[in-house]
């Protein structure tokens, strides 16, 4: 056992003897970490940490067979002020994490997770991002072809089935609903048989669900979320 562990089953053991004993309670362990989270939530460090530990909280380190650990993001202290300040949520998609991994992980199930016509999209970086906190997508009724172009022309990049996975479980886990069950995202980051384009949501009993579509079809109930990484690194 590493002596990191050691200290921390040590002040572990400590923290329950003191509530064993009612010299603190719960409400002084909230206290406590609602004044250690205060001014730090913005920092890209704690952002790191956090979202390193909810991926090991998962069992993600069982699932692949080694150690975890994330990159620090992309993003400024200011930048994730400002990526709060427009409803966006910042995630990142571990690198070498296929699709496969991610659904076990998330305990999600559909045929485009094993499917070898699908473009490999995994990543080959820790991929931090961010995009609008929504349960419905933008630009409802656009075709795939359509919203490419957009997101070209604004900068922007698409979803893949890994980024859209790690996206809407977040959601889940943070606000503790799904998004898209009565609506469909296009993943445009990949394609299925080289010409048509993934659409992912959920359905009505809350399942993930993974169609192909041509880039000409379009719905109003199918839209687009947008992937942004901090504009630094287009340059």
């Amino acid at each position: 056992m590493s002596d990191k562990n050691i200290i921390r089953e040590n002040v572990m053991a400590t923290i329950q003897a003191a509530l064993d004993e009612n010299i603190i309670n719960e409400s002084d362990l909230r206290n406590m970490s609602i004044n250690y989270k205060e001014g730090k939530e913005y920092e890209p460090e704690y952002i790191r940490a956090e979202m390193e530990q909810w991926y090991r909280n998962l069992g993600i380190e069982a699932l692949i067979g080694r150690s975890f650990t994330l990159s620090l993001p992309y993003w400024t202290k200011t930048e994730i002020q400002e990526a709060a300040k427009n409803d966006e949520i910042i995630v990142c998609v571990p690198k070498g994490i296929n699709r496969t991994i991610l659904g076990k992980l998330f305990h999600f199930e559909s045929w485009a997770l094993e499917d070898s016509l699908i473009t490999d999209t995994t990543e080959i970086e820790d991929f931090w991002f961010k995009t609008k906190i929504s349960y419905e997508p933008e630009r409802s009724d656009c075709t795939g072809r359509e919203l490419t172009k957009v997101y070209i022309r604004e900068e922007k990049l698409g979803m893949s089935l890994e980024r859209y996975m790690v996206f809407s479980f977040r959601m889940y886990y943070l606000h503790h609903r799904f998004p898209d069950l009565k609506t469909k995202t296009w993943l445009l980051h990949g394609r299925y048989e080289k010409k048509a384009i993934l659409i992912a949501g959920f359905d009505l009993e809350k399942k993930f669900s993974v169609h192909a579509w041509l880039s000409h079809f379009h719905s109003p109930k199918v839209g687009g979320r947008y992937v942004k990484i901090p504009d630094h690194l287009y340059v």
